[in-house]
């Protein structure tokens, strides 16, 4: 964390929440009476992750393991979570403040910075900007048919079910999640794409709903040797904010 240097630390009011900031977390308020929701709701991907056997004990999985190292990616899969403070969360959102983007703690502000993320995540933050134009669904349906090895049917169907250019990780799971060496290579290949976006739906790139991901991130992944050239932690660092 970045602590930015600031004159005004002593007159700074930790416990007062912005007000704007606030009223996303109050419920029916009214002149006489405010009551605050319980503390936020916050969605675990770790348990998702892991339920992908291709880890499991006496599981032959070479081929999709390298695969999923040449892609740069692979740090993202031990840094999901099984449980987590909910109130430390919400402690946190309460210290925010929008207009700088900053948390204000007792000891003066707080701001993560590209190096949080390059730490903690382990993933490139200096490459090629993860830069990809919105998708009409057709050119949707043609992306997750080549990139994940489906039929225009099942394609159609997946992204037609979600109502949207997105798919959901369970389907994704199912597709492949019992991949093993003995498939073949082509197989392998789609498995380790659909594995790919699976993560960055589950860690990098998360929505309200935490059952999908956008398909069009798969365009970034149809070349493993050349998804590392891409700065993936800064834009899961600009898609937090």
């Amino acid at each position: 964390m970045d602590v930015p240097s600031t004159s005004r630390t002593s007159r700074i009011r930790p416990t007062t929440s912005n007000r704007r900031l606030r009223q996303r977390f109050v419920a029916n308020v009214s002149e006489d009476d405010e009551e605050e929701r319980p503390p936020l709701k916050c969605i675990s991907h770790g348990q998702k992750i892991s339920e992908w056997a291709w880890k499991s004990e006496g599981r032959q999985n070479t081929v999709f393991s390298h695969l999923i190292g040449r892609s740069g990616l692979a740090p993202l899969v031990a840094t999901s979570y099984r449980s987590i403070n909910k109130n430390i969360v919400s402690a946190f959102v309460e210290r925010w403040q929008p207009e700088t983007n900053t948390f204000h703690m007792p000891f003066g502000e707080m701001t993560i910075t590209l190096d949080d993320v390059s730490t903690i995540l382990g993933i490139p933050v200096t490459e090629k900007s993860v830069s990809v134009d919105p998708l009409s669904f057709e050119r949707s349906k043609i992306l997750v048919q080549h990139g994940l090895g489906v039929t225009s049917q099942q394609a159609h169907e997946e992204l037609v079910g979600v109502q949207g250019s997105s798919v959901r990780l369970e389907w994704l799971r199912d597709l492949y999640g019992d991949v093993t060496d003995a498939d073949p290579e082509e197989h392998i290949r789609h498995a380790a794409r659909a594995y790919l976006l699976n993560i960055l739906g589950c860690i990098l790139f998360t929505d309200k709903s935490g059952t999908r991901v956008p398909v069009l991130y798969l365009r970034l992944l149809m070349n493993f040797d050349e998804a590392p050239t891409y700065a993936w932690g800064a834009a899961a660092l600009a898609h937090l904010y």
